[in-house]
């Protein structure tokens, strides 16, 4: 099934991906015996039957981190898995002032969406009747022929998990490790310090052996191990160095500063950086 608002690309025979508004990938990934839906989108329709017309099997769904991108879908469901620290992200999300702002900037963006998403069903939507699970590090998802872990990657987010499907050599990394932009602008009681951001880079070149595509929630996928290698760089010193060619980057969820090196496309605040930098990142 696809259509405007969600396309679904075949992968393999156990992995599929379902993209919202050209915008958020959310991946359905298949065991003998159940599967999972990593990330939501914003929900602006019900992904259960793009699923349904993929697989029967019993699903559990899963979520990257908080945002509003990867979890206000998470109300077309009626359980969902998240790490503890990012719960408090998604209900703050959980508004209908968020959702007119997700509304209206995809609809300027892609016009002919227009009549296409029931935007007041749209925005009277809330996580009212969604139940919450909490997963963390090292927990394993088991599908039946496959197992998931969970690996706790804060930086983007406290609560930011990847999935790693080692038998598979695959890593699904929400927006952490992205071919996309990396957003860092918020304050710290939102989104975390460089320093942990680097400690979970670090955390997954252990991992690499283990890795070989990396499938992302936006963007092109898979990408390689590559973008961990120059996240990490950037973190330890690139973008001290170089942080002063940096140009302004406007959205409808705040303003910072745009920072490219080799895969590296990070948006972060001055603010921010300051302060990492007279505690060194």
């Amino acid at each position: 099934m696809s259509d405007q608002v969600y396309r679904t690309e075949k992968i393999s025979e156990d992995l599929y991906v379902i993209t919202e508004t050209e915008s958020v990938h959310c991946y359905l990934i298949l065991g003998d015996r159940a599967a999972i839906l990593f990330d939501t989108g914003y929900g602006y329709e019900s992904l259960e039957p793009y699923v349904r017309a993929i697989t029967n099997l019993p699903l559990s769904v899963v979520l990257s981190h908080g945002d509003p991108d990867h979890g206000l879908g998470s109300s077309w469901f009626p359980e969902v898995y998240l790490h503890e620290l990012d719960c408090g992200k998604l209900l703050r999300n959980d508004t209908r002032e968020m959702r007119r702002k997700a509304l209206d900037y995809r609809l300027a963006k892609m016009p002919e969406l227009r009549g296409k998403i029931r935007g007041e069903q749209y925005l009277n939507r809330t996580l009212g009747k969604t139940g919450f699970r909490f997963l963390k590090e090292g927990d394993r998802l088991e599908l039946g022929g496959k197992d998931l872990e969970v690996i706790h990657t804060p930086g983007h987010s406290y609560g930011h998990i990847m999935l790693l499907d080692r038998a598979n050599k695959r890593l699904f990394s929400g927006d952490q490790v992205t071919a996309h932009n990396v957003w860092y602008f918020f304050s710290e009681d939102e989104q975390a310090p460089f320093i942990m951001a680097r400690r979970s880079m670090e955390k997954l070149l252990k991992e690499k052996a283990d890795i070989r595509d990396i499938y992302a929630a936006h963007g092109r996928y898979p990408i390689s191990t590559d973008y961990i290698d120059d996240q990490l760089e950037c973190l330890r010193r690139e973008i001290k160095e170089n942080f002063k060619e940096d140009q302004p980057f406007c959205s409808f969820m705040g303003n910072g500063l745009q920072h490219r090196y080799k895969t590296v496309n990070m948006i972060y605040s001055m603010d921010r950086l300051k302060k990492e930098l007279e505690n060194g990142i």
